[in-house]
């Protein structure tokens, strides 16, 4: 068996609707209860788009098991004491309950390509944000009960 440092070294592979993903093991978090519409869904590997001139805050969610299941998030930054696209204070009670703390997660948010008119249209699901703790390789996704959050937030 391996040890966890030499088996986040050795590169895998999983061929997705996206292409051929590249990752390692600390790329795979546990998302206990799923994320919603996939709850039976547990492991998701987060991995860079396959594109050159994609943006870093960019990410693939795909499920380790559902090859057909990729999502593309995008990380944001909460500001705890400004304006961010997510106030922080919405999710502190969230984050509470599972005993995290904002400096030590990342916040994804699932984000969608539309085509309107002939215009690309990108959005992103601010009201369902999903939570990444690198330390432990866990994932969870909160819903944000407040009229301040949209499944369909335009960004472009």
């Amino acid at each position: 068996m391996l040890k966890a440092s030499t088996s986040n070294k050795l590169k895998q592979h999983i061929s997705t609707k996206m292409g051929q993903l590249e990752y390692r093991h600390k790329d795979i978090f546990l998302f206990k209860n799923g994320i919603y519409g996939f709850e039976n869904l547990k492991e998701f590997i987060i991995t860079s788009l396959p594109y050159e001139d994609t943006p870093k805050n960019y990410k693939c969610l795909q499920s380790e098991t559902e090859k057909n299941l990729t999502l593309i998030i995008m990380n944001v930054m909460v500001n705890p004491n400004g304006a961010s696209i997510i106030d922080a204070v919405d999710l502190e009670t969230h984050l509470l309950s599972k005993n995290l703390a904002l400096k030590d997660v990342a916040i994804f948010l699932v984000t969608s390509v539309y085509n309107e008119r002939g215009k690309q249209r990108v959005s992103v699901n601010t009201a369902a944000p999903i939570i990444l703790q690198p330390s432990t390789q866990e994932g969870w996704q909160f819903i944000l009960d407040s009229p301040a959050y949209n499944v369909k937030h335009y960004v472009v």
